[in-house]
């Protein structure tokens, strides 16, 4: 069998780089997690968990039309507050 310089570079190589691969995974178990809550997040679960502008009345009458079937939309309506609030002429 002949062993020339290229082959046993090769091999050398292989080894010097499964060494640091193993070191990496060693060194990245030790990393921690870390979460940051951006600004934005902060004030959107503020929002969500306010509950003074809930109408539990008006949640109720809609549930109760829902489930008997006389609930109706009119898209018209509905288009035309989508369009207001898009333009910025929220009432």
């Amino acid at each position: 069998m002949k062993i020339n310089s290229i082959q046993t570079n090769n091999v050398i190589n292989a080894y010097g780089r499964q060494k640091q691969y193993a070191k990496g995974e060693s060194e990245s178990k030790q990393v921690k997690d870390k979460v940051t809550i951006s600004e934005d997040a902060k004030y959107l679960s503020k929002i969500t968990s306010d509950t003074d502008n809930i109408d539990l009345k008006k949640i109720t009458e809609i549930k109760k039309k829902l489930e008997s079937g006389t609930y109706s939309i009119n898209s018209r309506e509905i288009a035309k507050k989508m369009v207001e609030s898009l333009k910025g002429e929220e009432k």
